[in-house]
């Protein structure tokens, strides 16, 4: 599980970890956030994936085949504004703060033009070929290419073009307001899928899935060998992942191009855009409020749409300092497509001290992301890893660590007739 964003740091009494757990004392409220208020575009992710069961084999001495599954999700805004996102967090049933913060407007009409939504939940089968392409006794070139067969269950987005919209009082309901959207032009789509858990192992094998497509991996390492046995002292590697897109059609999938003006946004019907009806998911009920509030009709649907995977750019340096004790610096570069809605890689920088024996690894990562700090550690006991890239997030209370997100990831694996070296 993973959560970033640049817009508020987390200040409940609370644990993020409490949260997850449905341990929190009360209901997180929009005040526990405090805002980051920098004048620069908004950015969030929550995702999730389980992954596995997987196995590789040994196809020679040169040679590894991986067969790979799993489940992903995941929601995101991306170059949304300040003004914007305070509105979303706060609502419209607060006028008098609303006015306080200066976003009531009679006349000066706000722009948006560049926000965009998405949410994507999908199951993949990944083939991976490894060869180690040349070695020596002094170093090995290994290289890698994957492809990935992916069965999309439930996908959404709203890419926006141009929103021209006021905050204004709300004389019918006491102490609201409403938004009067002057101009919105905007695509939208999304599928009718079931109220289901997002992360279904019953999804790897694509039944009744709406989406379907292809993606690929590539990457190369190079190696510099010490002892026969131990891991390389020093590792330089570089992958292309998730270049790819999923192709929803038929029936339950909708999609529009939205243009609409001099149009009213309620506080009960802003209410409603969290509030899913009975058998609708969160997905649904936001789609179906879109059609509602801008007229759309069956007419206007095109009946598909295609989003793209979280395509990234990684690049890793790997060293040796002493004996079991080595520093890693990543790189992982968004690459972000155009052409098509995409629930997109967030981009970060890291520096990773670690301890690496046979049976035990225990790692330190420092990480940039997203405009804040985090400090993790993982744990490797023979197969088993947990681990955290966010402990300030998963454990801070009352805004002590100022924390941005939150991570937590967890596995195991094993060997069967393992061989040495």
């Amino acid at each position: 599980m993973h959560l970033d964003n640049n817009y508020v740091r987390y200040a409940a009494p609370f644990s993020m970890l409490d949260l997850l757990r449905q341990k929190n004392s009360r209901p997180l409220d929009p005040y526990d956030l405090e805002e980051i208020r920098n004048g620069k575009p908004k950015n969030g992710t929550l995702s999730g994936e389980l992954r596995g069961p997987a196995v590789s084999f040994r196809l020679g001495n040169r040679t590894n085949l991986g067969i790979m599954t799993r489940v992903r999700s995941g929601f995101q805004v991306t170059d949304a504004s300040e003004r914007l996102m305070a509105i979303t967090r706060l609502g419209l049933a607060n006028q008098s703060n609303l006015q306080d913060l200066g976003y009531l407007a009679l006349f000066a009409s706000q722009s948006e033009n560049r926000f965009n939504l998405t949410s994507q939940a999908y199951s993949e089968w990944a083939f991976s070929l490894g060869q180690v392409l040349i070695e020596t006794d002094a170093f090995r070139v290994k290289g890698g290419f994957t492809l990935k067969r992916y069965f999309g269950y439930a996908g959404g987005y709203v890419q926006n073009r141009s929103l021209n919209y006021r905050l204004l009082p709300d004389s019918t309901t006491t102490n609201a307001a409403y938004m009067q959207i002057d101009r919105f032009d905007a695509t939208m789509g999304y599928t009718d899928a079931d109220r289901a858990s997002f992360l279904s192992p019953g999804w790897l094998f694509g039944r009744n899935a709406s989406g379907r497509g292809w993606g690929w991996d590539v990457g190369l390492a190079y190696e510099t060998l010490a002892e026969e046995g131990t891991l390389p002292t020093l590792r330089l590697s570089a992958s292309l992942t998730d270049a790819g897109q999923i192709h929803y059609a038929g029936q339950g999938v909708k999609n529009y191009h939205i243009q609409a003006d001099d149009r009213q946004i309620t506080e009960e019907e802003w209410r409603g855009y969290s509030s899913p009806q009975e058998g609708e998911n969160q997905l649904n009920a936001f789609g179906r409020l879109f059609e509602e509030e801008f007229g759309l009709k069956d007419d206007d649907n095109t009946g598909e749409f295609t989003l793209a995977t979280p395509t990234a750019l990684n690049l890793s340096a790997d060293v040796q300092v002493v004996n079991h004790f080595y520093i890693n610096a990543t790189v992982i570069q968004s690459i972000k497509r155009t052409s098509v809605p995409q629930l997109r890689q967030t981009s970060l920088w890291a520096v990773v001290p670690r301890y690496e024996s046979e049976k035990v690894g225990l790692s330190f990562p420092i990480i940039r992301q997203n405009g804040g700090w985090a400090v993790g550690t993982g744990l490797r006991v023979g197969g088993l890893v947990v681990g955290s890239d966010n402990l300030l997030g998963l454990f801070s209370r009352n805004g002590r660590f100022k924390a941005q997100g939150v991570d937590i990831y967890g596995g195991v694996s094993f060997g069967l007739n393992p061989r040495k070296n």
